[in-house]
Parts: C-alpha cells; structure tokens; sequence
C-alpha cells in the first residue's frame, strides 16, 4: 500500500504529457526503486529538449574509476510495450545493431535473469565479448501500475563456469570487457509516447585505457537509442517469439 501510495502523484502527472521539471522529478524520484543505482543524472535543460523532439546525449565521467557513462535519452510515438518487446529481443539484435554476436546463454530469452553473450568486431583494435545478466524491475513495474518499465544488466566475467561454457572458438578471437553496467528505462506518457533513457558503461579491457575506451563508446550511444526504436518498429512488432513483461506476466 505505501508503494502505491508513493505512485499517486506519479500517476496523476501521467494522465498528459508532464512539463519538464514534472518529468524530470519524476525520473529523479524513481532513484532508490531502481534496480540500477548508478544511472547518470540528467538536467532540466536535456529533458525540455526530448520533450521539444530533440534526442539529448552525454557523457557522466566517474572519476574514482576514470570512466565514463555513456547515455542518452528521447521521447518516441512508439507505445512502450512495442519498445520493450525490442529491447528485451536481444537474440536478434546481431541482425540489426552493432553486435556481430547477440545471443541468450544462460536462462530464457527476453525473461527475467537472462544471461547474454555479445561479440562485437573493432577495426584497428582486437574484437570485443562480454556476459551480462539481464534483470527486470518487477517490484517498480508493479507499484507504478506498468507505467515504468526497468531492465538492467551487469557483467558474469568472473563466473568461470559460464565462461567455460561458451564457444571457446569464438571467444578465443577477441578481448574480454573486465566490466559492464548500464539499463534501458521506459516511462509510458500515454498517448502512445514513451520517454526513454538508455546508459552503458565498462572497462573495455587489453591495452585501451577505460577512460578513452568509454568516450568511444559514448559516440556509440545516442545511435545506439535511434538503431532500437527502428528495430521495435521494423522487427519486434512482428517477431514470434515469447515476450515478458517486467512482472514476468506474457506480453
């Protein structure tokens, strides 16, 4: 009851598109029922301009670890269940984003828990491959009344039992990240409008330093944020697969 409580004024606000400092405390208030605590903070002048149409993106430097998170964010005409089904879709994401290898390796597909395998060729420098776990912020989802949708992930580099599962071949090929953090967040507008804030952030391992390596991927980003609203219209609205909300309830 407290939750729901809390989620009143939340609510209320989204029964029309929210002005900027509305929109802004709200992402703000969301801080301690996310699953992912080191999102950056964003300012009153980025979000006037995703709800202006513009796309904001930029880099929060951390300097206890000399990194950087990359993030942007935007507001779409796209309903936020077709959004998460692409985010959630990351099997397919090979085919259509950066990623060269984009596959589930432990646990189920676009479900809860998750763990996924990505490879990514690098011209000039050694190819790249992580795991990352994927968890769904059910509690947030249900005390906002499927309102805010959360997905974050964080790296299994040092499980030595998943490693060893995986194709030897393949990851023999490339570096491995020492370390990824990073989520897609979803606030559902209404009027088929979702506001998107989307942050990664890692040590891209071998000999680049995490400083420099971050900034590079930070340019990835906000391109990053275009190529998954493209896929949740072209792709995911089709795609046969299964589709979970964050509660676990089918989609």
């Amino acid at each position: 009851m407290t939750m729901t409580l809390l989620f009143l004024p939340f609510m209320a606000a989204m029964a029309g598109t929210p002005d900027a400092q509305t929109l802004l405390g709200q992402v703000e208030d969301l801080g301690t029922r996310r699953i992912d605590k080191s999102a950056p903070k964003i300012n009153l002048k980025q979000v006037a301009e995703v709800l202006g149409g513009g796309l904001v993106s930029g880099v929060e430097v951390v300097e206890e670890v000399k990194a950087g998170k990359g993030y942007a964010l935007g507001i779409f005409d796209i309903p936020i269940e077709l959004l998460w089904r692409g985010v959630s879709d990351e099997d397919h994401h090979a085919e259509f984003m950066a990623a060269d290898v984009s596959k589930t390796v432990d646990g189920v597909a676009r479900r809860d828990g998750h763990t996924l395998l990505q490879y990514m060729k690098m011209p000039i420098i050694s190819d790249r491959w992580w795991v990352v776990q994927m968890t769904f912020n059910s509690s947030l989802y249900q005390s906002s009344n499927g309102k805010v949708w959360e997905v974050a992930w964080k790296d299994r580099q040092g499980d030595s039992n998943l490693i060893a599962s995986l194709d030897q071949t393949l990851i023999g090929e490339g570096v491995p990240i020492r370390w990824a953090k990073g989520s897609w967040l979803l606030i559902d507008l209404g009027g088929g409008k979702t506001f998107v804030m989307y942050h990664t952030w890692s040590d891209p391992g071998g000999r680049i330093p995490v400083a420099l390596g971050t900034r590079i991927a930070a340019g990835q980003v906000k391109n990053n944020l275009i190529e998954m609203t493209n896929f949740s219209k072209n792709h995911a609205r089709t795609c046969p697969g299964d589709f979970f909300r964050p509660d676990g309830s089918p989609l």
